[in-house]
């Protein structure tokens, strides 16, 4: 017969299924507490806060009763709401509403029910559940309440003048230290838990109905305003935007090889070069590769002058009558539309082109002298955040990034942009995908 050590040194080396050593695993760091997150001023800080009060309620309610300090301890639980106001002035819990109407209301709450049901443990297990379903709907949810319910019941008292004295006494003494000492010291209470309707978020933030309807589907109450909860949200998704933009840079963005034009190059052949392009903007460079500005459709219609004449009177003045648009601008887009390229061909022959674009004011000219210079340019190591602004509120399709001499290194568009977001939020493509 084996010895009892080694027997239970065998139990205890059985290896365990893996389906009941990771529910153990997970029970285990569901048990682990959150970090607190908070700093040894602020600890010190409510110590401080809670010390005078209580030290004040008790000091004051023995000197209404005459000596008779055991009427203070018929408010014990005030420990309880004063962590509560001065650890968590902004939370809901811990509002003055709460606070009076909770404690007040659970107190009714287990003395009536002391007084109808003899029985401790019954009135016991019926007080504390009814104290609670009579907070929330008086909308003063405070956990101390449901404690001295308890206490009301566990020591059998009975009289309602306790209600307001010691307890509405201390109650409404520990809210007024609250207030004057967490503004004193930087926290603003009572705190405002109602926001009004005109005070939403901007376009694309996190608003107060986004909140709503999010906490709608958890039906739990909440230990903190929904304002601070928004503003945790935007804090939240920032941070989180920052991490994942924060080391983008547009150097990381940009396109490269880049189609720009010559300063020098005649207008005449500026079509031509526009027309080949997949962009609506090309930078426009000198011998030297240096940005000067940029040049695009716009820019090159301008310098279209009116069609002449036509010789034939007879087909030029239908024409004109026909058409919905004023001559100039006609003339203009039959300028683009050349005959060989839009118009196409009939009888295997492309039609004479009704306008020339290169007309003499064109051929005089070089797109320097119609170029816009470039206002807004990027540095390849500038971050990517800071040109978001520039392509999302519209009338720029593109960014040039140059060096620092000023020499052309790509160009960011509207559609790159989005590329390197698509690309830096992966967990957001997944959900849009799903």
């Amino acid at each position: 017969m084996l010895p009892w050590r080694k027997v239970r040194r065998r139990i205890v080396m059985l290896p365990l299924p893996d389906s009941l050593s990771r529910r153990l695993i997970h029970f285990v760091q569901d048990l682990r507490p959150a970090p607190a997150n908070v700093t040894l001023r602020e600890c010190l800080r409510t110590m401080g806060g809670t010390a005078i009060a209580i030290g004040l309620a008790a000091f004051l309610s023995q000197w209404v009763a005459h000596d008779q300090l055991e009427m203070f301890w018929h408010g014990a639980s005030l420990g309880a709401s004063a962590l509560l106001i001065f650890a968590m002035p902004s939370s809901p819990i811990a509002q003055p509403w709460s606070v009076l109407v909770g404690n007040i209301a659970s107190a009714a709450c287990g003395m009536m029910v002391s007084i109808l049901i003899d029985n401790t443990v019954l009135a016991a297990a019926l007080a504390v559940p009814l104290a609670i379903l009579l907070m929330i709907q008086l909308r003063a949810v405070h956990p101390p309440g449901a404690a001295i319910s308890l206490y009301m019941v566990l020591n059998h008292i009975q009289q309602p003048s306790l209600l307001l004295f010691p307890l509405g006494f201390n109650l409404l003494l520990l809210v007024l230290v609250g207030s004057a000492y967490n503004r004193a010291t930087g926290r603003r209470y009572p705190h405002r838990q109602v926001v009004s309707e005109g005070s939403s978020s901007a376009r694309g933030h996190i608003s107060q109905a986004d909140v709503d309807a999010a906490l709608a589907r958890y039906n739990e109450v909440l230990a903190i305003s929904r304002e601070d909860l928004t503003e945790l949200l935007h804090t939240a998704s920032g941070a989180a935007f920052q991490r994942h933009l924060g080391d983008l840079t547009c150097g990381d963005a940009m396109r490269t090889p880049v189609d720009s034009v010559p300063a020098d190059l005649p207008l005449s052949e500026l079509h031509s070069l526009l027309a080949s392009s997949h962009h609506r903007e090309l930078p426009v460079v000198d011998a030297e590769n240096r940005l000067l500005g940029s040049v695009g459709l716009k820019e090159w219609m301008t310098t279209l002058t009116p069609a002449a004449p036509s010789a034939d009177k007879s087909l030029a003045a239908p024409m004109q009558a026909n058409t919905r648009a004023p001559a100039s601008a006609r003339s203009k887009w039959l300028g683009f539309m050349d005959a060989g390229k839009w118009l196409g061909a009939r009888g295997g022959r492309a039609r004479r082109p009704l306008h020339n674009p290169a007309g003499p004011a064109a051929q005089a000219r070089t797109v320097r002298d119609v170029m816009v210079p470039s206002l807004v340019i990027a540095h390849a190591s500038q971050p990517l955040l800071e040109i978001i602004p520039v392509l999302s509120q519209g009338g720029r399709y593109h960014v040039p990034v140059v060096d620092a001499q000023h020499h052309l290194l790509g160009i960011i568009t509207q559609t790159d942009l989005l590329r390197a977001l698509d690309a830096a939020l992966p967990e957001a493509a997944t959900a849009a995908g799903s």
